[in-house]
């Protein structure tokens, strides 16, 4: 029946007809509990509750959300806050799990986190324009079955997408942060990962691809494609700043921008993840990975 109705739609599309602008909203890492040791994780629910508030007063033609809802999976007061709060944004949501909503991937999990959240992928049309959001955990998890299930999935509608405007895809991990070349480590793809995926982006005209889990804004370009990495609605690291990622889109192009949640004073927990603690690019205290 989909398939019917968008046969239907695109044969009553006017040819030649101008390009509709609107705006999204890429939120990520709310991460309900990360670093917070307030009574109540008040201050988790704190900014993302202003997150949400600015992000409502845009209003976006539709939000999509890279992950980490909660820091702890099964946390019956952090999934309380993320719910709340998620409800309140007004926009049509679509969300991808992050590392700490599955923990380690299981089908198991995966049922979970399905059965709790709807989705643990997506692929729909708006505007001419395709959006894709997958779930790297299976990647990042060595869960090569899953990962060859996602895969093709992800083949499939990436050819589908051949003739739309832009496509973006979204995923919690990032491919990469800043190079090509970079080292590998917990917040991006391996060597191997990163040369398959961006072959099999840049294969179908993938325009941009959207992150998360790093906690800091990162933005590089390979192969033409755009790597666009969204700092957290919730508390920062290294350079990282709280806020959300506000992309307009026209006929012309697509202008991704980082906005720091005003008001909100950066609670940088550590270093950037990467490298030596204490040094550039070294990870968080206390034991704890974004």
């Amino acid at each position: 029946m989909k398939t019917l109705l968008l046969a239907i739609a695109l044969l009553l599309q006017t040819p030649g007809e101008p390009f509709e602008p609107f705006t999204f909203v890429q939120m990520s890492d709310p991460q309900i509990g990360f670093f917070d040791r307030s009574a109540g994780y008040t201050q988790s629910d704190s900014l993302f509750k202003a997150a949400v508030d600015l992000v409502n007063a845009l209003n976006p033609a539709l939000v999509v959300m890279t992950g980490d809802l909660v820091n702890t999976p099964g946390d019956a007061v952090q999934d309380s806050i993320y719910r709340v709060r998620a409800a309140e944004i007004k926009a049509p949501m679509y969300i991808i799990p992050g590392n700490h909503d599955i923990m380690g991937f299981t089908r198991e999990k995966q049922a979970d986190f399905i059965a709790k959240r709807g989705n643990d992928h997506f692929s729909f049309r708006h505007h001419d324009c395709a959006f894709i959001g997958i779930d790297t955990n299976c990647i990042k998890d060595g869960a090569t079955d899953a990962e060859a299930e996602q895969w093709a999935w992800l083949e499939q509608e990436l050819a589908a997408a051949e003739g739309c405007k832009y496509t973006f895809v979204f995923v919690h991990c990032p491919v990469i942060r800043e190079s090509m070349d970079e080292r590998e480590d917990n917040s991006n793809f391996s060597l191997e990962q990163r040369q398959r995926y961006i072959g099999l982006f840049k294969k179908y005209g993938v325009d941009v691809v959207f992150a998360g889990h790093t906690h800091q804004e990162y933005d590089a370009t390979v192969d033409g494609i755009r790597f666009f990495t969204a700092g957290p609605v919730g508390n920062a690291l290294g350079h990282g700043k709280p806020g959300y990622a506000v992309v307009k889109v026209d006929e012309n192009g697509v202008n991704a921008t980082y906005v720091p949640t005003p008001g909100v004073k950066p609670r940088r927990m550590g270093p950037p993840p990467g490298g030596r603690p204490g040094g550039p690019g070294g990870m968080p205290p206390f034991g704890q990975r974004p």
